[in-house]
């Protein structure tokens, strides 16, 4: 099996990348496609779908690197479940699935360009393949443990905002940090849209102590 293509996100590394999809809808995605018989043809409609699911590889996690039982960040490390009852990126096959709103096909000279919002990829992340969301099938009353979505906490610039503002604000916002950490004070670095941003979390709240463009 051969991914279609690599998608191109802000997020250069796994920390700072948003855990679930949709959460920062200015994660932006850019798949590129060669403009072939194939693809000149394979995207037709495409744009009458507000919303897509991808399906992609956890390409930074060794095949070693597997665990029947893990322990999700959202319960604080402190309840371990099977590794099928959750989404860590730690499985056998190393495959995910995350659902993105499409935003635009861009059908230039060379090549096909494919836009989407609300990432959670690693920017590099291989593409094995691109489904609609069909919403009376898809969209379903369910339970689940991981019922709660998670809060966005207050942030304050302490520095100059940058032209990605509003998306790294987010990224913070979500608390990147470790689950062991989410007590401290300590001074935390993140890249995001080619920024280098340094933040740490103070009483209630998370400041922004700098954001330096990435050369």
């Amino acid at each position: 099996m051969e991914p279609l293509c690599t998608i191109n996100t802000p997020f250069k590394e796994k920390f700072g990348t948003p855990r679930q999809s949709l959460l920062i809808r200015e994660a932006w995605g850019q798949m590129v496609f060669p403009k072939n018989n194939f693809y000149a043809e394979a995207f037709r409609g495409l744009e009458e779908s507000s919303h897509l699911w991808l399906i992609f590889e956890f390409h930074k996690i060794s095949p070693t690197q597997m665990n029947g039982l893990v322990r999700p960040p959202r319960f604080l490390n402190e309840l371990k479940m099977g590794v099928l009852a959750t989404r860590s990126p730690h499985r056998p096959n190393r495959l995910g699935l995350s659902v993105v709103e499409f935003d635009r096909l861009e059908i230039l000279k060379d090549d096909i360009h494919l836009w989407v919002k609300g990432v959670d990829l690693v920017d590099g992340t291989p593409i094995f393949d691109i489904k609609p969301y069909v919403p009376y099938v898809d969209h379903v009353s369910a339970r689940s443990p991981f019922h709660e979505a998670p809060q966005f906490l207050k942030v304050i610039w302490k520095c100059e905002k940058v032209s990605e503002s509003e998306l790294i604000e987010k990224v913070i916002a979500l608390d990147p940090r470790p689950a062991q950490d989410k007590n401290s004070e300590e001074e935390y670095g993140v890249s995001v849209a080619g920024f280098n941003v340094r933040f740490r979390y103070l009483l209630d709240h998370f400041e922004i102590i700098s954001a330096i463009r990435i050369e």
